[in-house]
């Protein structure tokens, strides 16, 4: 089994565009409500780490690894954790719906017994935060 918390959006803007804004993981501080540090690059296996601050949560601090990506698909995060906890994977994935339209997901699945848990105790800060992103994102993009 696995639980997972997701925020999607449609955003009036071609997927490329979009896309280029989220690639640029380093300018995220810049617009995203929710990123206070970001550090990584996209390529695979490279190592990624957020400080996120959520609402009612505080600071959480994420160090992963691009675990895979396709341009214009999807970047998902592999988060390791010791083996009893379960994995946690935070995935933006985009997909295109016209040449002048989008729709965009942020979110985390959490895999294994403890994770699960985890993901259910947190689940409602993280949707609030992954729906800030969101916007902030649809806001940038549309601009």
């Amino acid at each position: 089994m696995a639980f997972k918390v997701e925020q999607r959006i449609g955003i009036s803007r071609p997927v490329d565009d979009v896309y280029e804004i989220v690639a640029d993981l380093k300018g995220w501080t810049q617009w995203s409500p929710i990123h206070q540090v970001v550090e990584g690059e996209l390529r695979f296996g490279a190592p990624v780490r957020f400080e996120e601050q959520y609402e009612g949560l505080g600071l959480w601090e994420i160090g992963g690894f691009v675990s895979d990506w396709s341009p214009l698909s999807h970047i998902h995060i592999g988060v390791p954790k010791k083996f009893y906890e379960g994995s946690l994977i935070r995935f933006f994935e985009f997909e295109e719906l016209s040449k002048t339209g989008c729709s965009f997901a942020i979110g985390a699945v959490f895999s294994g017994f403890l994770s699960e848990r985890e993901g259910r105790r947190y689940a409602k800060f993280l949707k609030k935060g992954f729906t800030a992103y969101c916007e902030a994102l649809k806001a940038r993009a549309e601009a």
